[in-house]
């Protein structure tokens, strides 16, 4: 019985290091849009909410209760647009490691080799669990997708970090 048990859970294994490694290469190739809800403590304040993340190689979008985060792949802009605040900050100190590499996140994995949960743990110790309810593919999107659109006039606060 117990061979049995380690058989399948070696099996299971196997089937979950191939669909990361599908995820990885298309994430390298393509954009990848998931639609979630995520759940974090942040200083003993549960934050919950609902999210679109967009990923394509070294980059992301995430968009979720009214605060929009991009990452070109060098800066981050976290921006409030209800305060009109705007952090920017080098991509080595955001703390977003887990989002640029899926091999630093435990992926749960459906049988067609989509994810549906994934637990992030951020550079800064911030642990980010998400639930993901829908997962598209597209062709890879302009640079600029991964960049704020909107010019921060003097009417803004921007913090540069």
């Amino acid at each position: 019985m117990a061979a049995m048990l380690l058989v399948a859970s070696a099996a299971a294994q196997q089937k979950q290091h191939a669909a990361l490694e599908r995820l990885r290469a298309a994430i390298s190739d393509s954009c990848l849009t998931l639609e979630c809800s995520y759940s974090m403590h942040v200083s003993h304040t549960r934050v919950q909410g609902e999210a679109q993340v967009m990923l394509q190689q070294n980059a992301y979008v995430m968009r979720g209760n009214g605060i929009e985060v991009y990452c070109d792949g060098t800066k981050v802009w976290t921006i409030d647009p209800s305060l009109k605040e705007v952090y920017v900050e080098p991509v080595e100190s955001a703390g977003v490691n887990g989002l640029l590499d899926p091999e630093s996140a435990d992926i749960l994995f459906d049988a067609e080799g989509n994810p549906v949960s994934a637990v992030f743990l951020m550079k800064d110790g911030l642990k980010v669990e998400l639930v993901i309810s829908s997962v598209s593919w597209s062709k890879i999107k302009p640079e600029d997708v991964f960049r704020p659109q909107a010019d921060f006039g003097s009417d803004w606060i921007v913090t540069e970090l």
